[in-house]
């Protein structure tokens, strides 16, 4: 029989175990940070690691390294083997790990080295199973691993590694087209003849008979499958769909004439009317993306495998509906059911926004409730444990829980669904398992972070200095403790997360920026957020003799050699690269013990929003960067759009629970405006004639909420051939228009992208002869911002903030993440250095104590605020914007101040924001750079 779907609310049940909102920041007794204080990041594998965040990681168990992203695990039937697939930056590989009861188990990694073999594995995401044994031994025993976007299942002999072919999951039929394809999560039947994976871009189950190597079935479920697993008696299947939406190429578009009918701004806000029914004009057809509770977005569809023809059977919605109001605010965000395991009596499935474990009857497929992980009331609704993965015990009493967002592993007691305590592991625990001796295995898909990746100690080993390639994944091995230990474990795991301390305890008298939301009113009024790309602290502010610097890797600071990869253009020595920057620095205050949450951009332009990223942005921003996850032009599929690439917007997929900055400053009524961040959509032109903001837009992705209408129109968007200076006019031209010259109040936040910094290939022709000539670009346009601003009427109430969304273009000898944060305002500590442990949560929270604005989620309450780098004294003195080295950058070539003309051609040469194989190539050539200046070095010593 067939259950209908129908709108429900939570049950009683899940609404006792719900916290009160914001009951911590509402009453304002608890005053949280970072466990880290002022100790920058460091890895300690046999003590306390400092993890980016201000964390800490304290691992249970034995830990095992295997390669970057281990987002899928999978024991073997003999409890004696692991396997995890890991999707990190390339090499994407499978990890086998032999005889885990040993002190030192053996790890084979395939492919080997650090370098991937595409003859052998050319793509994998998460999905792993491995075969039963034959007569009761290994031999012939096969692991199958999900192909991705190569549209297989590879296979694999698990005792000696060896490729064993693969399973094509193309399949075509009159209603469908499957060629095109994404495999994700995947499970095999206990006889190991059939198994069963779903198509992430196909919206299909696949049913795939193993011996005869075919796919026998293609069942449509929901959007965006993520997880899937099987029902006891293996007659029913289930399926967690992590979608919310359907998107679709713009219908008006004629592609004999493609620049001429895309669309030159973004369709329309999330939850617009033209959002859920179109937009149909004369001219243009844009189609209606619906109502986000559908069926067929974050839900568990049942699929009963029992008869001659499996047949979709019932949708249930798990977590917390689109728009329902809990404690008076609607989710912006959908649940992201994304794992699931089953019993008899129930099927559990973890629900990574809504920070729960949904429980639905495996009988009547009804929703029962939702059991809430949140190990600490102090926290209150605030949103971050991102519920992933699920293992059952072998009596299946105990369901254990990986809580990526707090590097923990929750346990629930199945009969009274009760949440018993919590265990300490690595860093994003992803998947798990249990073995029959009770001890729990545990995927860590960021491991012990990074470290460092150059500097005068640091040498790069096989895989180089890229950020991506470092941060190797780890498994925990640890014996499952009795419950009464539990409770120990459960508060390790909130001191390595959270510092709390009484709010009666500590009263901030002599700093603008209050102790918490509505302690006291502050004399900051206008906060401008600027955000640049890619760079590390070490590079640009590496040679600041009063902070924490490497100036042996300082390539952008003062009186630096630099050469270009073009013979005909002179190597230059003595220059100052960033000028400004550096004078900003020295003139305002600056942080040496900052680090970006992300990876990459990717990843970075959902935290630069105040939206972490959930399992699906994590895995899906790992796969990107290996290669492993991309668009294509003539695909079929029904989920090809949706695949994000290096883009730099957030979807409704990433949406958290509370949304992002954008849906906060609306909710609680902060004027606010933006300059071009949270535009980089994928589907998108990019072409000279696009002026001004150098790209049209081919599909109905929408933005965010009320960014819709809060966004420029004039401003340009991400591509490195526009010239920073073009954008700085645009904006000074478009702040003096709205407010300035009107006489008119400023926006409480304005956001602004300049991103040139990112870097691209040199074009001698349009001014830019090195590299180095964009970060030039890209200082000056930061010092004529700057200057501007600080010299309107509203300087003396403003405070701006500048940093990067990531850092991966760089190197630096504290940590990867370590990067670069300016704070400049007449309330700033002039000449400072601040030394306190920041992360994105802390720039957010200094907004919302000043905003008098509850805090967003667990990532902003848990940071430090900047406060340290603020004094009650203010100075007024404006800020004189510092020229360029003419030698290094021609701002009268790239831009002519009195005529906007420009290369617009190499907009289309230099469009992709984050080219994966490119970035990997200049991260090589860097690490050659360095090598060779060592060597010089060592030669003249």
């Amino acid at each position: 029989m067939m259950h209908s779907f129908s709108i429900r609310r939570c049950t009683v049940a899940a609404l006792c175990l719900l916290p009160l909102l914001g009951q911590a920041q509402q009453k304002n007794q608890w005053l949280i940070s970072a466990p880290a204080g002022k100790q920058p990041a460091r890895i300690d594998r046999t003590g306390t690691t400092i993890l980016p965040n201000g964390r800490f990681i304290k691992p249970m168990g034995r830990q095992v390294t295997v390669a970057p992203h281990p987002y899928g695990l999978v024991l073997s039937p003999d409890g004696n083997t692991v396997v995890t697939a890991n999707s990190g930056t390339s090499p994407l590989s499978i990890s086998i790990i032999r005889n885990i009861q040993e002190a030192a188990p053996a790890v084979q990694q395939i492919p080997p080295g650090a370098n991937s073999d595409k003859g052998v594995l050319a793509s994998v995401f998460m999905g792993l199973a491995i075969s039963p044994s034959n007569g009761g031994g290994s031999a012939n025993q096969t692991v199958y691993v999900a192909g991705g976007q190569e549209n297989r299942v590879y296979q694999f002999d698990l005792a000696t590694g060896e490729p064993r072919g693969f399973i094509d999951c193309s399949a075509k039929t009159d209603s469908a087209d499957y060629t095109h394809g994404y495999i994700g999560d995947l499970v095999l039947t206990r006889d190991g003849r059939t198994i069963y994976a779903v198509d992430q871009i196909g919206f299909r189950l696949v049913v795939i008979d193993v011996p005869s190597k075919q796919v026998r079935f293609s069942v449509p479920v929901g959007r965006y499958p993520f997880g899937v697993t099987l029902s006891p008696d293996e007659k029913r299947v289930y399926v967690a769909n992590v979608g919310m939406f359907a998107y679709k190429p713009v219908e008006s578009l004629d592609p004999n004439n493609m620049a001429g009918t895309a669309l030159t701004f973004p369709p329309f806000g999330v939850n617009s009317r033209e959002a859920r029914e179109g937009i149909k004009t004369d001219s243009v057809r844009v189609p209606g993306l619906g109502d986000p509770n559908v069926p067929e977005s974050f839900s568990v569809w049942t699929v009963d495998v029992g008869g001659a023809t499996p047949q979709v059977i019932a949708r249930t919605k798990t977590g917390i509906l689109v728009g329902q109001k809990l404690e008076d605010i609607p989710a912006v965000g959908g649940a992201s059911p994304n794992s699931l395991v089953a019993t008899a009596d129930y099927v559990f499935v973890s629900n990574g926004n809504n920070d729960c474990v949904s429980v639905i009857d495996a009988r009547t497929h009804a929703m029962l409730n939702n059991i809430f992980l949140n190990p600490e009331p102090r926290l209150g609704n605030l949103r971050g444990i991102i519920p992933f993965g699920l293992a059952l015990s072998p009596d299946q009493k105990r369901l254990y829980v990986a809580e990526a967002g707090i590097n923990a592993v929750g346990i629930i007691d199945v009969p009274t669904r009760r949440v018993l305590g919590h265990l300490p592991v690595g860093w994003f625990p992803a998947k798990l398992a249990v073995t029959r001796d009770n001890q729990l295995v545990v995927s860590n898909a960021k491991g012990y972070g990074s470290g460092p990746n150059g500097g005068r100690t640091f040498t790069p080993g096989p895989e180089g200095s890229n950020i991506g390639k470092l941060m190797k994944g780890t498994v925990s091995i640890l014996p499952i403790p009795v419950d009464t230990e539990l409770a120990r474990y459960t508060q390790e795991v909130i001191t390595n997360n959270f510092t709390f301390q009484s709010a009666s305890a500590s009263r901030r008298t002599n700093n603008p920026i209050p102790n918490r939301p509505g302690e006291k009113a502050s004399p900051i009024k206008y906060w401008v957020f600027i955000s640049k790309e890619n760079r590390t602290y070490d590079e640009v502010f590496g040679q600041l003799a009063t902070a924490n610097g490497d100036p042996t890797i300082a390539r952008f600071g003062e009186n630096v050699s630099i050469s270009s990869r073009n013979a005909n253009t002179p190597a230059l020595s003595g220059v100052s690269v960033m000028p400004n920057h550096l004078a900003l620095a020295r003139q305002f205050a600056v942080a040496d013990n900052f680090y970006v949450d992300a990876d990459h951009s990717a990843d970075g332009h959902r935290w630069l929003v105040g939206t972490y990223p959930n399992q699906w942005v994590e895995t899906s921003t790992s796969a990107s960067y290996g290669n492993n996850r991309s668009m294509r032009a003539n695909s079929k599929a029904p989920g090809n759009l949706a695949i994000s690439g290096s883009s730099s917007a957030i979807y409704p997929e990433d949406y958290n629970e509370h949304g992002s900055i954008w849906d906060h400053f609306d909710r609680h009524r902060i004027p606010y405006f933006n300059f071009g961040l949270g535009l980089g959509l994928n589907a998108r032109l990019n072409d000279r004639d696009f002026k001004p903001l150098g790209v049209k837009y081919l599909a109905n992705f929408p933005l965010p909420g009320s960014l819709w209408e809060n966004s420029s129109r004039m401003f340009p968007v991400y591509n490195t051939a526009i010239p920073d200076q073009f954008r700085v006019d645009q904006f000074i031209k478009e702040a003096e228009m709205r407010w300035v010259k009107q006489g008119k109040d400023l926006p409480a936040v304005m956001t602004l992208r300049i991103p040139n910094d990112h870097g691209a290939g040199e074009r001698p022709g349009d001014g830019y002869p090195y590299l180095h000539s964009y970060m030039a670009d890209n200082d000056l346009a930061i010092g004529r911002v700057v200057e501007y601003l600080s010299r309107t009427k509203y300087w003396k109430n403003m405070a701006i903030v500048i940093t990067e969304d990531d850092s991966q273009g760089g190197v630096d000898h504290v940590d990867a993440h370590r990067s670069v944060l300016l704070v400049i305002s007449p309330y700033v500590k002039r000449g400072y250095v601040g030394s306190a442990h920041y992360s994105f949560g802390s720039i957010f929270k200094t907004f919302w104590h000043t905003l008098n604005t509850p805090y967003l989620n667990q990532y902003d309450a848990g940071a430090s605020d900047l406060s340290d780098l603020f004094t009650d004294k203010p100075d007024f003195t404006p800020y004189n914007a510092k020229p360029v080295d003419a030698r290094l950058f021609d701002p009268q070539k790239a831009l002519t101040p009195l005529d906007e003309k420009f290369n617009w051609k190499a907009v289309e040469a230099n469009s992709e924001m984050d080219n994966p194989a490119q970035m990997i190539k200049d991260s090589e050539k860097l690490d050659q750079e360095l090598r060779e200046q060592k060597t010089k070095k060592k030669g003249k010593q």
